[in-house]
């Protein structure tokens, strides 16, 4: 390749519980890529913690790096709590006001293949119709297993990794059977955790991320917007990060998890739509509350019907449905006509055989019939 676009690359510095030895494995890495260093802003974006600050000590570890073996680094620092989707858009802010044409979003707990941003920059710039590549996302720990080929978009606003768990060279094959059917490999939507975006569509579709969301089905709404919009959505197997993923246990997370699936399809669901999957969406609702009784986070549940009988709610659907309208150029059935029905779970200690022999062929067989009827 021998046109190399201005790149800003966003990495949130976030104090989780692991971050200095985090970030340092993910700054080593990046010394060492093959994409010009004088092409790429590293824009790092650090908001309030319980867990402390990293700034100061970036700023003695990392920054006298910047420009030299490392790109050249913003270092942002913002006293609130943002979220994962508000870090981001200050740092997309940023790397167009520092004339990047390109983000690339990478997690604070990946290290990466040298060639990765050359990449997924020679997938996107094949087509003018991408607005987001992800790249193959490996696991960490175990580098020869996949994290994720692209995710899983399911009908009732749930969303996975697909492929979690292969070994890289089952995703090889895989990926060469599908390129048979689907030769752009497009997917449902990107994973945040590594991922190039166009700017100029993102602009288009509304800009990054809705802070709305502030975690959890975010980058799921990113790319729901872009394809909405008539834009391509696609993974590049040989740009590949490693992602030290680990499940979040924590309470709060299931109310951000539940409510934003809501928020996705009471968005772009036209009401026909919404009518049809009414009496799955109960069933499916139902479960999840003995779901939360079973597993401790009933509360978190309970929280996520209380949002449903608040005015700023249902002023945020009312928003995200306007912009929906706007951008739209696809019917409900080319949007959803990848979409899955079944429920998957990445996790061995929460399977449930109940889910996978009677939950999961019923819905099968309940989409079968609605995806006709749209």
């Amino acid at each position: 390749m021998t046109d190399f676009p201005c790149v800003g690359l966003l990495y949130l510095t976030f104090a989780t519980k692991n971050w200095e030895r985090d970030i340092n494995r993910a700054m080593a890495s990046l010394e060492h890529i093959e994409y010009p260093k004088d092409k790429v802003e590293l824009i790092c974006i650090e908001s309030k913690s319980t867990g402390g600050r990293c700034k100061e000590w970036f700023e003695e570890k990392w920054m006298p790096k910047s420009g030299t073996t490392l790109p050249r680094i913003t270092y942002i620092f913002n006293d609130e709590r943002i979220g994962f989707d508000g870090n981001n858009n200050l740092g997309y802010e940023a790397a167009k006001k520092l004339g990047c044409e390109y983000v690339y979003l990478l997690n604070e707990d990946t290290d990466i293949e040298l060639d990765f941003l050359v990449r997924a920059m020679e997938r996107i710039q094949q087509d003018p119709k991408i607005a987001y590549v992800q790249s193959l996302l490996l696991l960490g720990e175990e580098r020869n297993k996949v994290n994720t080929i692209g995710n899983a978009f399911h009908i009732l606003g749930l969303g996975y990794s697909m492929g979690y768990n292969w070994t890289k060279e089952q995703a090889m094959k895989f990926f060469e059977k599908e390129r048979i059917k689907n030769p752009d490999l497009s997917i449902a939507y990107a994973s945040g955790a590594g991922v190039l975006g166009r700017m100029s569509l993102i602009d288009a579709c509304g800009g990054l991320f809705d802070t709305g969301f502030f975690m959890y089905h975010e980058d799921t709404d990113a790319s729901m917007r872009a394809r909405l919009a008539g834009y391509k959505v696609v993974v590049e197997p040989s740009s590949i990060v490693y992602h030290y993923y680990e499940f979040a246990k924590s309470k709060w997370v299931y109310f951000y998890m539940d409510r934003n699936r809501y928020a996705l399809i009471f968005s772009y669901y036209h009401f026909w739509t919404l009518i049809l999957l009414f009496p799955l969406l109960v069933v499916l609702d139902l479960a999840m509350l003995a779901f939360s009784i079973l597993r401790g986070w009933r509360k978190e549940k309970v929280k996520v019907y209380r949002e449903w009988f608040t005015g700023a709610y249902w002023k945020w659907i009312h928003t995200r449905r306007a912009l929906v309208k706007k951008i739209r150029v696809i019917s409900d059935r080319e949007f959803l006509k990848n979409a899955v029905a079944d429920v998957v779970f990445q996790e061995a200690e929460i399977k449930n055989p109940v889910l996978d022999y009677i939950g999961n062929p019923l819905m099968r067989g309940y989409w079968w019939v609605v995806k006709r009827l749209i």
